[in-house]
């Protein structure tokens, strides 16, 4: 009798386990645990009446396409860092190119980044610093 409640026991906690599991898989926050999704955008901040720029981005594993970004809008992107996640991205505009990290392992978990005339900056706080110049 003993044994039987016991295994009744261990049986209903097995279930309620396997339901907290299942639904905590099923969350956003939780495909990235234990370091939780990092977020990258870039926009495009370049003077009007000027060309779209080109921009590609891409890690070791993962290239994400070829897209072109008229004056204001902007490419984001998320994922899931692992050890030694390195994202860049390469922009092409009016004759000019340049490439740039976007993320390196443990950089930031929201990374922005603007693309002007004179160069590339980052975003720090609540300020854009320049990064990179053309």
């Amino acid at each position: 009798m003993y044994y039987t409640s016991v295994a009744k026991q261990l049986l209903q906690s097995f279930i309620l386990l396997t339901i907290l599991v299942q639904s905590m898989a099923s969350e956003k926050i939780w495909n990235c645990w234990p370091v939780g999704h990092v977020y990258v955008s870039v926009y495009n901040n370049l003077p009007e009446n000027t060309p779209p720029m080109l921009l590609h981005c891409q890690s070791r594993d993962d290239r994400l396409g070829y897209h072109t970004l008229a004056k204001d809008q902007r490419f984001d992107f998320s994922f899931c860092p692992v050890w030694r996640t390195v994202f860049f991205c390469h922009v092409w505009w009016n004759g000019k190119d340049i490439a740039f990290d976007v993320y390196r392992w443990k950089r930031c978990h929201s990374c922005v980044y603007d693309v002007r005339s004179d160069g590339i900056y980052e975003q720090k706080d609540e300020n854009f610093v320049k990064m990179l110049s053309w």
